[in-house]
This record gives structure tokens, C-alpha cells and sequence, in this order.
């Protein structure tokens, strides 16, 4: 054997040893941030009228977490759509309500659950036996201001003030459609720029240290987002394109505009159209063009206790019985898409970064002390 045979017959060993190492590892060895869980499946469940369903996020939300090693969940506690209103209509009220359940929802868990405030609340490593909420906002309409009145400058933002005095933390500045702040991606795919409250809106955000996310945002208003934000600005759950070709999925300029405040673009499981080999090529696509350290995963999809919108285990009717994702546990979502990301040849420190590193440096840099 010569030397130089022998020198890469050495690193093949050394690469196949760490493949095998990163797909060893399991969701608990990481600080798994989940981007994106809306609130449907509480909103699912309390609509039964049964005393079993009365807590559904310490019944049945959070242990499911816990035991799929998800350390922290982005959860929006209102926002533009409906269904993020838990069917309230008023959009302040609305919202308010939603923010309300889910505070009362964590003071049930005894500790299990907590939400996240500031850097000090930050994990440092994998929370076993917990998890955290990041509080968020799914649009800018429950901060909207009358069109009309005078409001002195300082008055204009009191709503967003409210919900950050509240918990939250963060905030898309739309659903898919227009409000006050700028056009979602419902009147076409490139709309306009942000309002001049949308632009007042995003400066305060900065001020106060709010996440602001851009999924559901018109293209030309994430270009201007993330030209005036001094902060990372972050896509909680959207593909991209070519992968998917829908008004949603983002364009290469709008990822490399968020990549180049230094925030994240975090893809999203959709059933029927996305499985989790589409979902890694769209990872291995972004490390490549924006690198890895701009990646995040907003959702992983529906699971066997709650395997689809409207649908209760043991309660509703009508729906063929999950297969696929659905039909599994959170847990094997989670240990599926690492050995996939580590099959990919992503290191281990990568696969670190992508579940939800990079979503915790975001959150150094932003947060209040």
C-alpha cells in the first residue's frame, strides 16, 4: 500500500466514522426548535365538549413534545388569519383571546412548559423534560392603528407594545393577505413594499428586540424588510423555489436578501407535496447558496395524536384512518429527518445548526437582556 492509498483509505474511514456517529445521535442530543406549530390542534380539541379535552396542551400537546425531544416551539398566540384566532373575529380581540389561552394552557403544566423572554431564558442545551414557546404573532393586524386619526408618533405603536409587555417575542408582519404594514402573497407574489407603518412597525420591533418574520410577506416587502431591519430577519415556514412553485415559496432573492441581515429561511412539511426528500434537497440547496448557518425546519407535519386539521384520535369521524407521517409519532419525525441530514453527509454540527442553533443565535442577538 503506498502512502498515498493509505492516506485516503484513512479519510474515507474517518468520514464514514462520522456519518455514522451524526446518524447515531438522537432528538434529545439537540436543541430541536420547532419554526412553526399553529394552534389548530388546541383549538381542535377544546371544541369537544369533554372534560378529558380541557387542558389539551398539558394532556396532550406538551407531553408529545417532551417526548420527541423538541426543546423549543415557535407558537403563534394570534395573528391575521382566523384560524390563528382560534374563529374570533375582531382581530385585537381575537388575538388577545388566543394569547390568553395559551397562557393559561402553560400555567397548567406545573413547569413543563414556559415561555421565552429574554436572553437569560435562551437554552443553552437540550431542555429534557420541558419545553419552551417563542410567543409570535402570524400577521400585523391585531396592531393596526384607525385610518383616520392623528395618533401622536408615540401612541401609533401601543398595540405592539401591549403584546411584547404580554410575552411575545415575535411577529410576521402578514398573513396572506393585505393589512396595514404590507401586502401578503394573496394579491400576487411580488405586492408591494411595506407602508410607512409597516416601516414604523419594524423599526419599534427592533427597538424592543422582536423577532420579525417575513413568511406569508410579498416579495418586494421582505426586499424591504430586510433593507431597513438592523436585526436578522427570519421565514419561519416557507419552501422554496424551483422546489415548489406556488406564490409562497420564496425566490432566490428574497433568500439571499434574509440570509444577508443574518437570519434564516426555515422550510416546512406540506402534506402530499412535500416529503422529507424534498425537504433535505431544499436544505442542501440553501447550505450551498446561503449556507447552513441561514437554515432552520418550521414543521415536520401532522402526527398520530393529532394526524390532520379537525381530526381528534378517538373523537372525530370521517377521515380515513393517517398513514404515512401522519401516522407516526413526533419522535420518528424527528429521528427519520436526522439520519436523512446526516445521510446527506451534513455533519453533526450542521444538523445542530439547522434543528435549531441557528434560531437560538438569532435570539442572542435580538432579545433583551
Amino acid at each position: 500500500m503506498t502512502r498515498r492509498s493509505f492516506l485516503s483509505g484513512s479519510t474515507s474511514a474517518l468520514g464514514a466514522g462520522l456519518l455514522a456517529a451524526a446518524a447515531a445521535r438522537q432528538p434529545e442530543d439537540y436543541v430541536i426548535v420547532e419554526g412553526h406549530r399553529d394552534i389548530w390542534e388546541l383549538s381542535d380539541r377544546f371544541k369537544i365538549r369533554d372534560k378529558s379535552q380541557r387542558s389539551p396542551m398539558r394532556d396532550f400537546l406538551v407531553p408529545r413534545l417532551i417526548e420527541a425531544g423538541v426543546s423549543v416551539v415557535i407558537m403563534p398566540a394570534g395573528g391575521d388569519s382566523v384560524e390563528e384566532r382560534d374563529g374570533n373575529q375582531p382581530l385585537f380581540e381575537g388575538s388577545m383571546r388566543t394569547l390568553d389561552m395559551l397562557l393559561v394552557e402553560i400555567e397548567k403544566t406545573n413547569g413543563k412548559a414556559s415561555i421565552i423572554k429574554t436572553k437569560a431564558d435562551i437554552p443553552a442545551k437540550p431542555n429534557r423534560g420541558g419545553v419552551q414557546f417563542f410567543l409570535d404573532l402570524e400577521g400585523g393586524g391585531s396592531i393596526e392603528i384607525l385610518p383616520e386619526p392623528d395618533y401622536h408618533a408615540e401612541r401609533r405603536l401601543a398595540l405592539l407594545r401591549q403584546f411584547f409587555r404580554l410575552g411575545v417575542r415575535g411577529m410576521q408582519l402578514t398573513h396572506n393577505g393585505r393589512n396595514q404594514l404590507g401586502d401578503g402573497i394573496s394579491g400576487g407574489k411580488m405586492g408591494g413594499r411595506l407602508s410607512p407603518f409597516g416601516v414604523e412597525v419594524v423599526k419599534e420591533m427592533n427597538r424592543l428586540g422582536m423577532m420579525i418574520g417575513v413568511s406569508h410577506l410579498s416579495a418586494n416587502g421582505v426586499l424591504h424588510a430586510a433593507e431597513i431591519s438592523k436585526h436578522p430577519i427570519v421565514s419561519t415556514h416557507q419552501n422554496i423555489q424551483p422546489f415548489l412553485r406556488t406564490p409562497l415559496e420564496l425566490t432566490e432573492p428574497e433568500v439571499k436578501a434574509i440570509a444577508g441581515t443574518g437570519g434564516i429561511v426555515g422550510i416546512r412539511y406540506i402534506e402530499r407535496q412535500t416529503a422529507y426528500k424534498l425537504l433535505v434537497d431544499e436544505l442542501e440547496h440553501l447550505a450551498k447558496l446561503i449556507g447552513v448557518q441561514h437554515t432552520g425546519v418550521g414543521w415536520l407535519g401532522h402526527d398520530l395524536g393529532h394526524p390532520a386539521t379537525g381530526f381528534v384520535p378517538g373523537y372525530s369521524r370521517g377521515r380515513q384512518e393517517p398513514s404515512g407521517v401522519e401516522a407516526q409519532t413526533m419522535r420518528q419525525h424527528w429521528e427519520t429527518f436526522i439520519k436523512m441530514l446526516a445521510e446527506r453527509g451534513f455533519t453533526d454540527a450542521d444538523i445542530g445548526l439547522i434543528l435549531g442553533g441557528n434560531f437560538l443565535r438569532v435570539w442572542n442577538q435580538i432579545l433583551p437582556s
